[in-house]
């Protein structure tokens, strides 16, 4: 089993440095494709052998080999966290359907929150992957109705609660981007929250998507009163605490249920 871990996790690596690919260039509306991975500092194509997961950054101690230009710590850190998604998940539901439809779920708000952090806006990026998701979710909700295979057993949630989170999800951040801006008089979330909401909504479901709210905002205000409030801009990126606390509700689901 150790040696199935292992696989999964470097897979999860080197998806992980594909998504950095889609971190950099999505907001800068380049192709993903061409042309190969290079140097932003220098322009020059990095590679195959210091393109590796992880290992690169260490070898190469952080500088691009040609021109020494520091490379990000987030190249890494995107690569180590995408590699756990993937371990975690595999771990939690196994290998199956079901897997597949959460890691994708949660790549895409691991690149919808660097994006976020980034430019501060997640509009493009939330809508990469969830017309496939939502396809392969709603095909196991259908297998799973059979109940003629255990692969297709969902671990919580039924139809009626997925949709129901979908809406609710949306439709509290709305609200609240509705009254944080008639109260400040400015901008007080951004769109796309709204939109990263009601898609996490849909797979964690109701009431659930009330915990990811909960857990989200304590995150959001620790992180304002011993950073955020520091900095001269104070605004804070919300995408990143809505996705940390929806992949914290989908692991402890089974307490969060008996509570409510």
């Amino acid at each position: 089993m150790i040696f199935y871990y292992i696989i999964v996790f470097v897979f999860g690596l080197v998806f992980g440095s594909f998504f950095n690919v889609l971190i950099y260039r999505i907001p800068e509306k380049k192709s993903i494709v061409l042309p190969s991975s290079f140097c932003p500092v220098c322009k020059t194509s990095i590679k195959w052998y210091d393109n590796i997961p992880l290992l690169s950054f260490i070898i190469l101690r952080g500088k691009c080999r040609y021109c020494k230009a520091k490379i990000s710590i987030v190249y890494p850190v995107v690569e180590l966290l995408t590699g756990l998604i993937f371990l975690l998940i595999f771990i939690k539901v196994g290998f199956n359907l079901l897997s597949i439809v959460y890691i994708m779920l949660f790549s895409t708000l691991l690149i919808s929150s660097f994006i976020d952090l980034k430019t501060k806006n997640v509009f493009v990026p939330i809508f990469i992957l969830p017309v496939i998701i939502y396809l392969l979710y709603v095909s196991i909700f259908l297998l799973s109705v059979t109940g003629e295979s255990e692969v297709f057993k969902l671990p919580f949630l039924d139809f009626k609660e997925s949709i129901f989170g979908g809406f609710v999800g949306g439709l509290f951040i709305f609200i609240v981007r509705f009254l944080a801006s008639k109260v400040m008089k400015k901008e007080g979330m951004g769109e796309g929250d709204i939109y990263v909401s009601s898609f996490i909504g849909f797979f964690i479901g109701y009431p659930l998507i009330f915990y990811v709210f909960i857990i989200a905002g304590v995150l959001g205000l620790i992180a304002y009163f011993f950073y955020y409030r520091k900095r001269p801009d104070p605004e804070i990126p919300f995408v990143p605490f809505l996705s940390l606390a929806s992949f914290i509700v989908f692991f402890i689901f089974d307490i969060l249920k008996k509570i409510y």
